[in-house]
């Protein structure tokens, strides 16, 4: 009886030890995909979370507002090392314009740039001189998104039959892509590069 016993508590031990295989089998079948598969790349897996963090609606909030304490974090950080650089640097300047950009602007309307990362609808073109002392979006108003800008030397336009440029491959991305229904061309006074084709050669060969 003992014996039976005994043989009854191994086989009791085995049948468990073979559940618990079976069980470590069946949860290695369901992570990494059929038997067949040997290895799972870290490609898979990693898409595997994603598709799970995409099914928990809570996860994203919780991505969302560290995004945000992040981006508070970087400011406050950037402004102490902004605080300590050299005053002298033109740099400096810039970086503390972009600091501030990000305080009054980009944080405060976070919800309007993250429409903006995912698309644009332009309500103009705005063809403008490279000029630095003639900024469409300061003369204009112009709020990010509003506007598709191209600049070069002296707001031109040249004629399709020269054949392609820059200035022509951007005008027909804003009709055709963006649908852009407003083409707005911007000069100024005191032109150098209108300056300088009015004083050219009328003999001399010109691509414009």
């Amino acid at each position: 009886m003992a014996s039976i016993r005994s043989h009854s508590s191994s086989s009791s031990s085995t049948h468990l030890a073979t559940r618990s295989h079976s069980i470590k089998l069946t949860l290695s079948h369901s992570i990494l995909g059929s038997s067949s598969s040997k290895r799972v790349s870290k490609e898979e897996i990693r898409l595997r979370f994603a598709a799970s963090f995409r099914m928990d609606p809570s996860l994203k909030l919780k991505a969302s507002a560290g995004e945000k304490v992040l981006a508070k974090s970087i400011v406050i950080k950037e402004e102490n090392e902004g605080k300590s650089g050299n005053s002298s640097d033109p740099f400096n300047g810039m970086k503390q314009r972009f600091i501030c950009f990000k305080q009054d602007k980009f944080l405060k309307n976070l919800e309007h740039f993250e429409v903006l990362a995912k698309s644009q609808t332009p309500k103009f073109v705005v063809i403008a001189c490279a000029d630095s002392r003639v900024c469409p979006s300061i003369i204009l108003g112009f709020e990010p998104g509003e506007a598709f800008i191209l600049r070069n030397v002296a707001n031109l336009v040249p004629p399709f039959e020269k054949g392609t440029s820059e200035t022509n491959a951007a005008l027909e991305f804003a009709v055709n892509a963006l649908e852009v229904e407003n083409i707005l061309v911007i000069g100024h006074s005191c032109c150098g590069g209108i300056r300088a084709l009015m004083s050219m050669d009328d003999k001399a060969d010109s691509r414009l």
